[in-house]
């Protein structure tokens, strides 16, 4: 429920965050992002409680909506097309890297410090990028063209079928990534893992991802983004297949690296696919969509997996979520 609450603003903002992102620029929804993120932290640090912890979730997944979908689209901005693959891989190692950092830190930090004290600390990580924007007044002014006054509604951008594809697929990918940040310490902790182990399995994970995305622009440039990510989504469906076999923390760290190199393609060829099939101008707009598809299942597959797990146990779940990237690939290849 908790992993479902962090989704659930981000499900029902993620349209309007695109659209802001279009018409205001990105920085300004980047600055509320980041207050939010911040205000999330710091009521489950104030106020130690169940209660507490679900309107923690979900201001912080209010955040997180309003950062991520205005700093891809600050991106794009930025990017002429031909250099597109490299920028957008720059960008998502920056998402690699937090989750290398985060995870391991956190494992740490609660061993250490406490959940109190943690969340303190990423409290203050949270706000950091609101004052780095303020003192980047370069980056103010940035926002797309307008497209004229006509404005036509998300039902259009869902009747175009490649780029409702790409929201599709998108989500379908999101639930290998959920999956395995939301399952894997469950199922470690259940087979007798420690905090500071279990952080540091994630943070392998994080690192595989960020070593990929160092060799995207080569890769699209041979398969391009849909071919490279279907190939990509198939092989991480077969290393999923082995997950409720693997006991062994060495196996767990094996399968975390193979999974990183597979799955760490998934957001940043999905973003670019996004970018690429959507108008110019509603750029933002179709990637909130996308965002909003992905919280879907960011808010479905925690609870259903959960569900799943304590009537059937952990292989039903993996071999779920590998039929989930299996169809993403599909999907990919048809369009």
């Amino acid at each position: 429920m908790l992993a479902g609450l962090y989704a659930a603003l981000s499900l029902v903002l993620a349209i309007q965050a695109g659209k802001w992102s279009d018409r205001l620029g990105p920085v300004r929804p980047m600055l509320l992002g980041s207050v939010l993120s911040c205000g999330g932290l710091v009521i489950a640090w104030a106020f130690p409680s169940i209660q507490a912890l679900y309107a923690s979730a979900a201001v912080m997944g209010a955040g997180f909506i309003f950062f991520n979908v205005a700093v891809q689209s600050l991106v794009a901005l930025m990017s002429r097309p031909h250099d597109r693959a490299r920028d957008f891989s720059i960008l998502s190692q920056g998402y690699s890297v937090s989750a290398l950092i985060a995870p391991l830190s956190a494992g740490f930090a609660i061993q250490y410090l406490g959940t109190a004290g943690s969340f303190l600390l990423f409290a203050f990580a949270a706000i950091a990028p609101a004052f780095i924007l303020l003192g980047m007044r370069q980056l103010h002014p940035l926002k797309p063209e307008p497209a004229g006054t006509q404005r036509s509604s998300v039902v259009e951008l869902l009747r175009d079928r490649p780029l409702r594809s790409s929201f599709v697929t998108s989500g379908l990918v999101v639930t290998g990534w959920d999956l395995y940040t939301f399952y894997l310490p469950v199922y470690a902790h259940g087979i007798g893992l420690d905090a500071a182990v279990i952080g540091t399995i994630l943070a392998v994970f994080g690192a595989a991802a960020f070593t990929v995305r160092w060799f995207m622009p080569p890769l699209v440039r041979r398969w391009g983004e849909a071919g490279l990510l279907a190939r990509a989504m198939l092989v991480a469906a077969i290393f999923y297949l082995a997950f409720p076999f693997a006991e062994s923390v060495y196996v767990l760290g094996a399968l975390s690296i193979a999974l990183g190199l597979t799955l760490g393609l998934g957001q940043p060829l999905s973003m670019m696919i996004t970018y690429a099939r959507a108008p110019a101008a509603r750029a933002g707009e179709a990637n909130g969509l996308r965002l909003m598809v992905n919280h879907i299942t960011h808010f479905a597959v925690p609870i259903l997996s959960g569900g799943l797990g304590t009537a059937f146990g952990v292989g039903p779940v993996f071999w779920l979520n590998s039929a989930c990237l299996a169809l993403a690939a599909r999907v990919l290849k048809r369009y």
